[in-house]
């Protein structure tokens, strides 16, 4: 089963109030505590997210994602996160940075939360939302950067990792599903 974005009814009048947050859900033949290890443990980030990272699983603690942990402080990746929520097993909620390639909006932070539901033993749902977007030229352009990235390969990643191995940084998938 592939990501789905989720569809979500607006009852704002105004386009400049109109909630913006990027929702995607996924289906995951592995169990929830599987899943919830993934997003939360270097050895599970490293398996499907990013070849390093540097977190700490508290309230406030870090939570960043290296795409390029060799590269100079401030162009290693996900940079500078933190830590909103934990709610253990089924809510993990943390800012987020753009990518350097947005230095306006990389300099601002959004936020994402990870809810997991247990469909059975051993398939999960996870429901995504990126939100905090603002409004502008450059604020959509990074929101469409991630739609692509979240849905096309964050999201895919963690399937492929939890059911069929961790992804070789080395030589990732160009395409999943």
């Amino acid at each position: 089963s592939e990501v789905k974005t989720v569809l979500r009814s607006q009852t704002s009048s105004s386009a400049s109030d109109v909630d913006q947050a990027i929702r995607l859900e996924i289906v995951v033949n592995a169990p929830m505590e599987k899943v919830w290890q993934a997003w939360t443990t270097r050895e599970g980030i490293r398996s499907f997210f990013a070849p390093d990272c540097d977190i700490e699983m508290r309230v406030l603690g870090k939570y960043d994602i290296l795409f390029a942990p060799s590269a100079p402080v401030g162009l290693r990746g996900a940079e500078g996160n933190l830590i909103l929520a934990i709610q253990e097993g089924k809510m993990l909620s943390f800012t987020w940075d753009a990518p350097p390639n947005f230095p306006d909006i990389r300099k601002q932070r959004t936020s994402v939360v990870i809810r997991l539901m247990r469909l059975d033993p051993n398939r999960t749902r996870l429901v995504f939302t990126h939100g905090g977007w603002g409004d502008g030229e450059d604020w959509t352009k990074a929101r469409n950067y991630f739609v692509s990235a979240w849905g096309d390969v964050v999201l895919p990643y963690l399937k492929y990792s939890l059911e069929v191995g961790p992804i070789d940084w080395k030589n990732p998938p160009q395409k999943i599903g």
